[in-house]
This record gives C-alpha cells, structure tokens and sequence, in this order.
C-alpha cells in the first residue's frame, strides 16, 4: 500500500510540473526575447565556459611542447661541444 501511495504522489508531481512550465522552467532564455541584452550576454558567458577547458589545454600543452623542445635543443647543443 505503501508504494502505491508514493507512485501516486510522484505521478502527481510529475503532472503538476508538466503542466505549469512557468514553475519548473529550466532554461534561463526561455522568458527572453532574442533582442534582449540579457540573453546576448548569457549565451555569450556559456560560449566562454566551454571554451574555457580547452583552451587552458591547449596553453598548458602549448607550455609543455616548448619546454621539451627547448631541453631537446639545449641536449643536442651540449653534445656537439
């Protein structure tokens, strides 16, 4: 008797939830228009956080590749002496 009580409930929620998307929007852009500053901004700050990983691997190799090319460079300069 139990579970059934509980499916009922969550069957409830879940409906309410279906059938009032003002309450459960989850998209910050969904109540601006495609003018508005806000949404310009915000698909612009998402823009630069998926960016963001992959350019500090890239700086971080980028650093590393130098750094091992350098210590290649200075070996085969010290052999040759």
């Amino acid at each position: 008797m139990l579970k059934s009580t509980k499916l009922k409930a969550l069957t409830m929620a879940s409906a309410i939830v279906a059938l009032a998307p003002r309450l459960a929007s989850a998209c910050a852009t969904c109540g601006l228009a495609d003018t508005d500053q806000a949404f310009h901004a915000y698909k612009t700050s998402v823009l630069f956080m998926l960016v963001s990983p992959y350019a500090s691997f890239a700086a971080i190799g980028g650093i590393t590749y130098l750094f091992y090319r350098r210590s290649q460079r200075r070996g085969r300069d010290t052999n040759t002496k």
